[in-house]
């Protein structure tokens, strides 16, 4: 299989400039000596005027609800214990929007298919924290937490390596990322909900809200991920799209319900 590389366009072209510093930059990742070779990709799906019009458009309203978020942590303890690691959610998110919208965060997967692969580097670095988050509102133990946040982290390492692969070795890693999310969602609605549940009061109620956006939106990316990874049925600016739609749902729209939850203090945390 071909190797993944960043994208370069021919020259006396104004974006030759871009192509020649993101093969710099690969350069410089991979190391003097790696092969670089494009040679194979004849035709190359990337993101249209409008999906690159989507990322800025997301990285707005993330950079937003960061700014929101982080005003309203500052105004008491408990209310920080949960708001500030949600406002590092929305204000990483809004650095890899940001990035992709500037024209880098991306490579060309093995299947000549534009890649950003900044969507992962920001799903291994927030999702991570997002269980923080409802695991400090559920009241459940650090080692509990501990212990989806390394389910999570191997999940999306699993689909990042996917996306990275041609075959049947493709499919492998997304099984074994499925496995990974069914073990965080039995989490989610089993021992975390009873935990929060015993709990009682405004963050019980928080809690259910939060859970379920985390289970549905979670379920949907590995699904989203199958028609566009992997079956290549869904055009890059598509995904783009579901993508964003999905990073506002789990990030920002939870971020929110959690200020929410904070007008009253978080009292029981």
């Amino acid at each position: 299989p071909r190797s993944p590389l960043f994208f370069s366009l021919p020259r006396a072209t104004p974006q030759h400039s871009f192509g020649m510093a993101s093969h710099q930059l690969m350069t410089m990742l991979v190391g003097e000596g790696a092969k670089i070779d494009v040679h194979g990709c004849k035709t190359v799906d990337m993101a249209s005027s409008f999906g690159k019009a989507l990322l800025e458009f997301t990285f707005i309203v993330f950079a937003c609800i960061t700014l929101l978020l982080g005003i309203n942590a500052a105004k008491s303890k408990a209310a920080g214990k949960v708001l500030f690691p949600a406002t590092f959610v929305t204000g990483i998110s809004a650095i890899a929007y940001f990035s992709m919208a500037s024209g880098g965060g991306w490579v060309i997967a093995p299947d000549c298919r534009q890649l950003f692969i900044a969507h992962y580097v920001d799903w291994i670095i927030t999702t991570p924290l997002i269980l923080i988050c409802l695991g400090v509102v559920a009241g459940v133990d650090r080692w509990d937490i501990m212990s989806l946040v390394l389910a999570d982290v191997l999940m999306v390492s699993s689909l990042a390596a996917g996306s990275l692969t041609v075959g049947n070795v493709k499919w492998v890693w997304w099984f074994f990322a499925i496995c990974w999310l069914l073990y965080i969602i039995f989490s989610l609605g089993k021992q975390w909900a009873e935990s929060a549940k015993s709990k009682g009061g405004q963050s019980s109620s928080v809690y259910s809200k939060l859970a379920g956006i985390v289970v549905i939106t979670w379920f949907l990316y590995p699904i989203v991920w199958v028609f566009a990874e992997g079956f290549g049925n869904f055009s890059v600016t598509f995904e783009v799209l579901i993508f964003a739609i999905l990073d506002i749902i789990s990030k920002a729209i939870f971020g929110l319900i959690l200020m929410s939850g904070a007008d009253t203090g978080y009292e029981s945390i």
